[in-house]
């Protein structure tokens, strides 16, 4: 099992995710990421978990497909809720053998889904949240709703895509199990 530590410094944190530090502040800054204790001054360093070293990857994910940090820090957000309200530890529920699948899903820019797929279920895809809603001032996390969404694609154009989200023009699409896989200390 990869997660033979508890916490990590930036430095630490930096080498197993493969970035600069400075990469790791900035996500911290924009409020991202939260680590669990934060540096307070000269000669106290950040200290973060296993799961905000997984928010890193999937937000540096994003950072590589150009995706701004404000929507990075809605889908670390949602994450966090889901993680909250499933009862799932992230990310120690994907590390097992017979881990559900867990993608999110940002549809055309404007939505953003979780599809969970336990074996042998059918995939369930939640949410359909407004990444406008997600990004604006004096946002609650705690009115965000997480509901299964009935039905498959939203219009005709994107079901012949297989898009179950309903994507129109474009979506984006990571695996946060393989992720939390990939990642190796």
């Amino acid at each position: 099992m990869p997660w033979s530590r508890n916490q990590w410094t930036l430095t630490q944190a930096a080498r197993a995710l493969g970035h600069p530090q400075h990469r790791l502040i900035y996500l911290c800054e924009q409020g991202v990421v939260h680590p669990v204790r934060d540096a307070d001054g000269r000669g106290t360093s950040r200290l973060f978990s296993a799961a905000n070293l997984l928010q890193f990857a999937i937000a540096l994910h994003l950072r590589d497909l150009e995706i701004p940090a404000s929507i990075q820090q809605a889908v670390v957000d949602v994450l966090r809720v889901f993680e909250k309200r499933s009862g799932f530890g992230l990310p120690e529920s994907l590390l097992k053998k017979d881990a559900p699948d867990l993608r999110i899903v940002i549809r055309d820019g404007v939505s953003l889904y979780l599809l969970l797929r336990t074996p042998p279920d059918r995939p369930q895809i939640l949410g359909g949240i407004d990444l406008q809603w997600l990004r604006g001032e004096g946002r609650a996390l705690e009115d965000l709703e997480l509901l299964p969404k009935v039905g498959g694609a939203v219009d005709g154009d994107s079901a012949a895509f297989g898009d179950p989200e309903g994507s129109r023009y474009w979506r984006v699409e990571i695996s946060v199990t393989r992720v939390a896989q990939n990642l190796d200390f």
